[in-house]
């Protein structure tokens, strides 16, 4: 993007980290490498552009490119996690799989709501935003009951939100008599995680009880959302929803 300034010449706006992260949750991976890169000739040792430029070329491909990009970080600092992990997934990489990379391919039905099983949840206390740019509309996640709350993971066990309190409280419950549960990522932007739980069985004890109250109808998947700098931390509503024991 560019401006022009009072004389009338067009000026180049300087890249930042937030139009790059922009650019990766839009999964315009392109632009991401266009505006790492930018941001490298400035500053060629910033790790962050340099792990976020990785990424996108691995997502585009460039495996050759991606691993020099994630040796280079290991140059600099050679305990960095995430270039790291990295190299050791591109080591067994194939292209046809780079767009499964910590993705579970879900099957058309995984869309469609189903009265009682399925809900959509917006989450809070969301992880920052460099961690949310990875994820992508579609990938399953992953439900960690901890104490009084249940976090959504990845499939490497990164934290990335957790379930509001009423709906953490009442899915312990059922989670621990026995039912388990999909999730499934709907939206991400800053600060916004949205996903879709799907109930998959049910234990003995609750086994007539549905999960959730909803109403049967498409969920539509979306890119990007409009980026909110505060989460909603508002209740679900599921508070209200009886749980009955319904074990002889």
């Amino acid at each position: 993007m560019s401006t022009r300034s009072s004389s009338g010449v067009r000026q180049e706006k300087a890249p930042t980290a937030e139009s790059a992260i922009e650019a990766a949750l839009n999964q315009n991976w392109k632009e991401a490498i266009r505006i790492n890169n930018s941001i490298l000739e400035h500053n060629p040792h910033n790790i962050d552009a340099l792990n976020r430029l990785g990424f996108a070329q691995l997502k585009m491909y460039q495996f050759t490119s991606a691993k020099r990009t994630f040796q280079k970080i290991l140059n600099i600092d050679a305990y960095n996690q995430i270039a790291l992990k990295n190299l050791r997934k591109l080591s067994t990489l194939r292209k046809k799989n780079v767009r499964n990379t910590g993705t579970i391919q879900i099957s058309a039905h995984a869309f469609l709501a189903e009265p009682g099983k399925t809900k959509i949840i917006e989450c809070i206390n969301v992880a920052p935003i460099h961690i949310l740019s990875s994820l992508s509309p579609g990938q399953e996640v992953y439900l960690k009951a901890k104490n009084h709350v249940v976090e959504v993971r990845n499939d490497e066990g990164v934290y990335l939100g957790a379930l509001p309190d009423d709906i953490s409280f009442k899915l312990i419950k059922l989670m621990t008599a026995g039912n388990t549960y999909q999730a499934i990522m709907k939206g991400v932007a800053k600060n916004v995680l949205i996903i879709v739980i799907r109930e998959v069985s049910r234990g003995k004890r609750f086994a007539n009880q549905p999960s959730f109250l909803t109403t049967a109808t498409y969920i539509p998947f979306v890119r990007k959302l409009i980026p909110d700098d505060v989460p909603n931390t508002a209740a679900t509503g599921e508070s209200d929803e009886a749980i009955e024991d319904t074990a002889n």
